[in-house]
């Protein structure tokens, strides 16, 4: 069959080892035993009968917009108006009590409400998490007191607070006028902020409503007190000091507050094939009992589902630090810096206890363990979760004995330093230094968070066992099919938000690491300035950094071996309270540790590392005619398997972090902030004309004001793209993800090459390849056959430079001297003057062309000839958007400054 051929789902049978469906058509022989289908007799495929049609699907299809363009794919741009009302001031306070004691206080006040639109706008929204109406309200004060105890002796106090209060919801987020209800969606809470569409993710289609984590309020606050306090003794500086941080934030943010749900095309798609966009035929479609004989009934709905309920949790952490520096001046031409560090970072506890931590395995007990404090919802647990975690060996642990962090914190954290600066010769100075540096800020979010953890915040994941199957956990549900699945009208009707009720088969368990290892760095640099003449310096270094124990997400509950994609790993969901479920592949053979609860639920570890290696160097030059410039050229590269949860690079995860001979390791290579070369040119020119200049030396009056005291100031950057890696086609084993080949002897760049359609596409589908799936042959034809076990997961993970960055910014500045002691300086700006492009790499979802058939497509592809996996898509390795969106083009503006 032709890929895009919509397949019946009430057709739906079993055939030797596989499934077949029929596809709808106006004339079309069926034979169910052999399933015969010629294309002559089925001259009209894909015509649904309009009595199949969901009449809800089709008001919820009808908001997309018409299409901008005659294109098939990427049919749909949008350029709405963004708002900001900034608004902000600073004030600060100094007082010299004594000439030893002087005290300053500085308050800072900032309110930044936006709107960012989203694709659709409205009820269709189709927005991200960072789109939407936005408030950011910030506060800052600062409190220091320097004291001279003697000449020699002094010592700085410092206190400080800082308040943040952020918002960010989708646009109809304040009516509760049940529009969910009015698309036939039943049960979706009407509740503050809660209002607007749930998500619809419609294979083959932009994302319909509202995103998830929305919506999102969260409130933080600092308070720091230091200590400074320094002794100059002889030839030594001493320096010591004391710091602590109580960090508090308070974060309402639900994962699927309004739930999302997934319509993939797995029902409606070729079998084993997929890849026809089939997805809008599988959300018309509500799930019915089968037309044909030994068929499977009610076959459809959503193939992936996402609930949550609505929870806030109220978090802090500590953090205690203290250090002793030396700076020794040894000599006139040799400086020694040596000290030494400690810190201790606290572990994130919730002020009222609604925390849980899942510890898969390793402390405190060697086995898999459930924490939870002593609370009130500790008693409101469902017989349904305490029987499934006795079923598959979760011990439960309701105690204070872990601590409010339910973990355990890292207490020698003795970082060192050392570093010198030597005078060699009277123009030539070395530089260097080494030095280890702990740091316990997490960049993760809002996940893991303890605090989403059941039974405080809790979220269901539900999905069915495989293509042929649909969700069926709701047997009983008035709502539900009568086989306990799901269609689009079921919405939360199934699904029991009270702790006491819920059924916890499919639960997510999170965790963070019980023994929690302070990630560090080590960080060295050698550097070499001379003095060529009074005005032109060179200098080069090396500089090295390494991550250890960086924390990564490796996710929990994923599969112990290679098995072939199809397998059911998880028993499936809907057990009965004291029995474990059936129908899955044992963890003893490679399937899920935890077979009833949730595939790859968040988990936090701390054996990421990393290494960055960089040559660094600068020319700068200073002429007595108003001519300066400074040029640095950066040559480095960096490489991890600590995958960035917040910046984009974690995608799909790691590819098998328990598989053996995989593992997080595995997945070691380029980091998607690697850029291997970066040139930056900047100065300034006074011009040489006005009075006191090279020209018109004696001018005055209007002619001066009019052509002299003018500057140019230039900044430019020149730098290459940042490597991004291009998943499998179809995935190569159960529950894990790959990425495809490289193909020796292929560039796999082009040279941004127009499309028919006028995009532009970077990538040449000839330089991939899809690697072989566990269990299959390996022929040309299909797959790259390779040995191994990583060989398996593909390639490497990042395997392309996406696009460079090429970008000139130039001022113009103008000073009006109005009196000796006011002036007024005019300054006009151009940003990007050249309004030079410069792209984001194929598939990254930033601002700009939005389609509605999907503006980058890395899925399947198969030769309706060969069988071929191939990546010919008519999209395939197009640009999609562009950097420094929405600012991406020149900009201009015009300023005055008083200066008095």
């Amino acid at each position: 069959m032709p890929i895009g051929t919509v397949l019946d789902p009430a057709t739906t049978r079993v055939s030797g080892t596989g499934f077949v469906r029929d596809p709808f058509t106006t004339a079309c022989a069926n034979e169910p035993a052999g399933f015969t289908y010629t294309l002559a007799l089925c001259p009209d495929l894909n015509i649904i009968p309009v009595g199949r049609l969901d009449p809800n699907a089709i008001k919820l299809l009808n908001l997309f917009p018409n299409p901008t363009s005659n294109k098939l794919t990427s049919n749909y741009t949008n350029s709405p108006v963004l708002r900001e009302n900034r608004k902000a001031f600073d004030a600060r306070l100094d007082v010299n009590f004594t000439q030893k004691d002087q005290v300053f206080y500085r308050f800072s006040y900032v309110d930044d409400p936006q709107f960012i639109p989203s694709i659709f706008g409205g009820v269709a929204d189709g927005g991200g998490f960072y789109q939407g109406n936005q408030t950011a309200l910030a506060q800052q004060s600062a409190l220091v007191w320097n004291h001279v105890i003697s000449p020699t002796t002094v010592n700085n106090a410092r206190a400080g607070l800082n308040y943040l209060h952020t918002t960010r919801n989708i646009p109809e987020a304040t009516n509760l006028s049940d529009l969910p209800g009015q698309y036939g969606i039943l049960k979706i809470p009407q509740q503050k902020e809660n209002g607007g569409l749930p998500a619809f993710g419609i294979n083959g289609l932009q994302t319909l409503g509202g995103n998830a984590f929305l919506p999102s309020d969260e409130v933080s606050s600092t308070i720091q007190l230091n200590d400074d306090f320094t002794k100059i003794y002889g030839k030594h500086t001493f320096k010591m000091g004391i710091e602590w941080q109580h960090v508090k934030f308070s974060t309402l943010q639900p994962p699927w507050s309004r739930g999302q749900f997934n319509f993939d095309g797995n029902y409606t798609d070729i079998p084993n094939v997929g890849g026809g966009n089939t997805g809008r035929a599988q959300f018309l479609l509500s799930p019915t009992a089968s037309t044909v004989p030994g068929g499977t009934d009610y076959v459809g709905g959503p193939n992936n589902v996402f609930v949550s309920n609505i929870s806030l949790s109220d978090n802090g952490k500590n953090y205690y630090g203290s250090y002793f520096q030396d700076d020794w001046k040894v000599s006139s031409k040799l400086t020694l810096n040596l000290g030494v560090r400690w810190d201790f970072f606290g572990l994130v506890y919730d002020h009222y206890g609604k925390q849980a931590n899942f510890v898969p395995s390793g402390p405190p007990s060697g086995a898999p363990l459930y924490i939870i404090p002593p609370s009130g919802l500790a008693t409101q647990l469902s017989g349904s979760f305490q029987s499934l975690l006795a079923a598959d060996g979760i011990g439960l642990a309701i105690t204070k004995q872990y601590g409010k962090g339910l973990g355990r914190s890292q207490t020698r954290n003795w970082a060192p330093r050392f570093g010198f600066a030597y005078q060699a010769t009277p123009k030539f100075v070395v530089r260097g230094g080494a030095g280890m540096f702990y740091n316990g800020f997490e960049n993760r979010g809002y996940s893991p968070n303890l605090g989403e953890n059941y039974p405080f915040q809790f979220s269901f994941q539900f999905q069915q066992k495989n293509d042929a199957t649909p969700i069926n956990q709701f047997a009983g549900c008035p709502t539900a099919t009568p086989t306990g699945g799901m269609s689009l009208e079921t919405g939360f009707s199934c699904v029991p938000l009270n702790p006491l009720a819920v059924n916890a088969s499919g639960l997510q368990l999170r965790g963070i690491q019980f023994d929690y290892q302070t990630p560090y760095s080590i960080g060295t640099n050698l550097t070499l300035q001379y003095e060529l003449t009074p005005s032109l310096s060179l200098q080069a270094g090396y500089v090295g950094t390494f991550g250890r124990h960086l924390e990564v997400f490796p996710g929990s509950n994923r599969p112990t071996a290679l098995l072939p994609p199809n397998t059911t790993l998880t028993n499936g969901a809907g057990a009965t309270p004291g029995t474990p479920g059936t129908g899955g592949l044992p963890a003893s053979q490679g399937g899920l540790p935890f077979p009833d609860f949730a595939q790859n639920a968040s988990y936090a570890t701390t054996n990421g590392s990393s290494y960055y290696h960089g040559l660094q160097t600068s020319v700068n030059k200073k002429f007595s005619g108003g001519l300066n410039f400074l040029f640095a050229y950066t040559y480095s590269k960096v490489r991890s398997d600590a995958l960035d949860l917040l910046n984009g690079f974690a995608g799909n995860g790691y590819r098998a972090p328990y598989i053996p001979g995989m593992g997080i390791h595995a997945d070691y290579g380029l980091a998607n902030f690697d850029i291997r070369n970066v040139l930056h040119f900047s100065g300034t020119y006074e011009l040489p004309i006005g009075k006191g200049k090279k020209f018109m030396g004696n001018a005055g009056g209007v002619s001066n004001a009019v052509l002299g005291g003018w500057a140019l100031v230039w900044a430019s950057t020149l730098q290459g793209g940042q490597p991004f890696k291009i998943d499998c086609p179809q995935a190569t084993a159960a529950g894990a993800n790959c990425y495809s080949f490289l193909v020796p002897g292929q560039n796999p760049r082009t040279s941004f090459q127009k499309t028919s359609d006028g995009n532009v596409r970077m990538l040449n589908p000839a330089a991939f390849a899809q690697p072989c799936e566990v269990g299959s042959p390996g022929t040309p034809n299909f797959c790259v056959p390779e040995p191994g076990v990583l060989a398996l997961g593909g390639g490497e993970p990042t395997q392309i430079e996406g696009p460079g960055y090429h970008r000139l910014d130039l001022s113009l500045f103008k000073n009006f001297q109005l009196t000796e002691r006011t002036r007024l300086e005019f300054r006009s700006e151009f940003f990007n003057i050249l309004n030079h492009p410069n792209f984001n790499y194929p598939g990254f979802g930033g601002n700009g062309v939005v389609a509605v058939s999907g503006s980058t497509d890395f899925s399947k592809h198969v030769d309706s000839k060969t069988g071929a996996i191939t990546y010919g898509s008519g999209t395939f390795g197009e640009i999609g958007s562009t950097r420094d969106a929405p600012y991406a083009s020149r900009e201009i503006q015009f300023a005055l400054k008083l200066y008095f």
